[in-house]
């Protein structure tokens, strides 16, 4: 398999160094940008698997740092409506600066992690893996992802919750290889970049789909519910709960 790409973005320089050699050491390529506008154009033209914001990084090089808007959580946006499948974490030195992450992932974005600044490096070693699969991670200090698991609960349509539910009560009888399948799926990747992830055949992977569609009992799913949507928003409670009782 081919390295995975990170994009390290955060104006402070030393904070960078310190991210980039520790990356370096894990076994991944690093790309680093210092502002909002470098990550884009990097993102652009090279090959992103997965981006480390500071929420708090500027626009662009000529603006001072430490603006008070949430500039990474600008660039996450615009890095996830171009590239659905990056995964990213988003750092932050302030718990107070949570609320924009969560209404990122109250939208609906998944592969997506929120930390605090000055966690340990294999917390952050950890989150990488987990939205490179598709996954979401929240830091407790920020929100309790029980309570959040929760209010997805209740935002849910009179038609999708009973499908959603079937979803939560089956997903443990998916084999380990299909659920990384449908936490990928949920999480807008390929069959060929899952395939690529996985370091099979796309037709495996097209397989172990048709497995997951049926053991949640998605194939009667009616066409206006999307079972794609179901999956997603079944996905992100159960990564919620997985949170919530993780910590």
């Amino acid at each position: 398999m081919s390295p995975i790409s990170v994009l390290l973005v955060d104006d402070n320089s030393f904070n960078r160094e310190g991210l980039r050699l520790y990356l370096q050491r894990e076994g991944f390529v690093v790309l680093e940008a210092g502002d909002e506008q470098s990550a884009l154009e990097l993102a652009e033209r090279a090959t992103v698997h997965a981006a480390v914001i500071d929420i708090s990084i500027p626009p662009d090089a000529h603006t001072l740092p430490r603006v008070q808007h949430s500039f990474g959580i600008d660039l996450a946006r615009q890095l996830k409506l171009t590239q659905p499948a990056l995964g990213i974490i988003l750092f932050s030195a302030y718990e107070d600066r949570g609320g924009d992450v969560l209404d990122l992932i109250r939208s609906g974005v998944r592969g997506l992690a929120y930390k605090l600044k000055g966690c340990a490096p294999t917390a952050l070693l950890e989150a990488l893996h987990e939205v490179l699969a598709g996954r979401v991670l929240i830091d407790p200090e920020v929100t309790n992802p029980r309570s959040l698991a929760e209010e997805f609960m209740t935002r849910l349509t009179a038609e999708e919750r009973p499908w959603v539910e079937g979803i939560l009560a089956r997903f443990d009888q998916l084999s380990p290889r299909e659920q990384e399948v449908a936490y990928r799926l949920a999480a807008a990747h390929t069959t060929e970049g899952i395939a690529n992830d996985l370091n099979v055949a796309p037709r495996t992977i097209e397989h172990h789909i048709g497995h997951v569609y049926e053991k949640l009992g998605l194939r009667e799913a009616p066409a206006p519910l999307h079972r794609i949507v179901l999956l997603t928003k079944a996905c992100m409670i159960i990564d919620l709960w997985t949170g919530a009782r993780r910590w």
